[in-house]
């Protein structure tokens, strides 16, 4: 039997935050500007058609991710966070530049789809996280996890917005492929795992060998959990692939990659702080007094962000926004984390995954059906009432898994 060498949670934790901020980053470089790329590429001129297919290229990405990330998160448990994290990084090295060369409309959709079943880095980095931090760490590891995704995406927008700008989209699409090999190299160099694979059971490794789909049996505040991120990401998603097209309202089609670039980036710095200041103090604060005042000021922020007439008072905005609600998913997977086992954690992080990114899917296609009935502007204006509307459910949510802490 090997003995296994005690790891360093530190130095795990800054070499996944950087694989992940160089995730981040690429991504950000191209996912921001498709409404952009619709127009310019694929000849996505009218308003209306080309919001139901931004709605469409994010919500069937996004429900393949879903459908595909418990599976992930499974074999995590099974065979290894760390593995899962290499695979997400190397195969999105691959697809997301494959993307820029789909001569048509449904070769993109089929592209991005495949790109989404096999992406997912951000559960498994947080999975590998919440697996080799210590208990007491968890909100303070997650919540700094939490800000290489917005600084990545920050570093992204901005450079994706002068990319697009100066080099055109195939610079773009390259360079996002380009960061995710560097991320997957540095990942498979210095990030270590001591995993212990499950203690196979006999009886019904030789029994069993019919494949059914089956929920895992997760205990009652996990599923709570699971709901909570749902309806927040739901809350957060709905307006997130429209930006650009307010954008151009606002700024005009000529700098639109430019500007887009910059508001989102602004929107990237408010998640960064929010990360650090909200991730810090849900260690020591309870839930409720931190989420509950961020959703009610990101709704109010929401409706004047609808609003505005000018570049600076959306990035502004957009700034508070995302500082108030950055810090809900830290909140919520500190919570997760510590109402369920160690050695289920891969598989409760794939299901989180999943969640996240329903309610973002549903998010997509209920901004999309806004638009079609009231214009860009309404989504934003339906997304802050979403942020106050939820409230009394988070509420409950957080009541009803404290009560249940710790029952897996």
């Amino acid at each position: 039997m090997t003995k296994t060498h005690k790891i360093s949670w530190k130095r795990n934790l800054v070499c996944i935050w950087m694989g992940q901020l160089l995730a981040m980053a690429g991504t950000s470089m191209v996912i921001p500007f498709i409404p952009l790329f619709l127009r310019e590429k694929l000849g996505f001129e009218d308003e209306i058609l080309r919001a139901m297919a931004i709605s469409m290229f994010f919500s069937l990405g996004l429900l393949t991710f879903c459908l595909s990330n418990p599976f992930w998160g499974a074999l995590g448990d099974r065979y290894g966070r760390k593995l899962m994290l290499l695979r997400a990084y190397f195969v999105t090295a691959i697809t997301f530049p494959a993307m820029y060369f789909m001569p048509n409309w449904g070769c993109l959709m089929v592209m991005r789809v495949f790109s989404s079943a096999f992406s997912g880095t951000v559960a498994a980095a947080q999975a590998l996280v919440a697996v080799t931090t210590p208990d007491e760490h968890q909100g303070f590891a997650l919540g700094t996890l939490s800000t290489s995704f917005w600084s990545g995406n920050m570093l992204g927008m901005v450079g994706g917005g002068l990319v697009v700008h100066y080099f055109g989209y195939m610079a773009a699409f390259l360079t996002c492929g380009a960061a995710f090999l560097l991320g997957g190299i540095l990942t498979l160099c210095f990030v270590e795992e001591n995993f212990v694979p499950p203690v196979k059971n006999v009886k019904k490794s030789t029994a069993g060998r019919n494949w059914k789909f089956s929920l895992p049996s997760f205990g009652p505040g996990v599923w709570v959990m699971l709901g909570v991120m749902f309806i927040v990401a739901l809350a957060r998603r709905c307006d997130e692939p429209f930006l650009a097209l307010l954008v151009e309202l606002i700024g005009g089609k000529e700098s639109a990659a430019f500007n887009t670039g910059m508001v989102a980036a602004s929107a990237a710095v408010g998640g960064i702080l929010s990360g650090v200041v909200i991730g810090h103090l849900s260690d020591r604060c309870k839930p409720l007094m931190l989420a509950v005042p961020a959703m009610a000021f990101a709704g109010a922020v929401m409706l004047v962000q609808s609003q505005s007439q000018t570049i600076w008072v959306l990035g502004i905005t957009r700034f508070l926004v995302f500082f108030a609600a950055g810090g809900l998913e830290p909140i919520m997977l500190a919570m997760l984390s510590n109402t369920v086992k160690p050695e289920r954690r891969g598989a409760a992080f794939g299901w989180s995954a999943s969640g996240r990114m329903f309610g973002g899917m549903f998010g997509s296609v209920m901004g999309g059906s806004v638009i079609a009935w009231v214009g860009t502007r309404g989504v934003f204006v339906f997304a802050g009432i979403l942020y106050i509307v939820l409230i009394p459910v988070i509420i409950w949510a957080v009541n009803t898994v404290a009560k249940y802490k710790r029952l897996d």
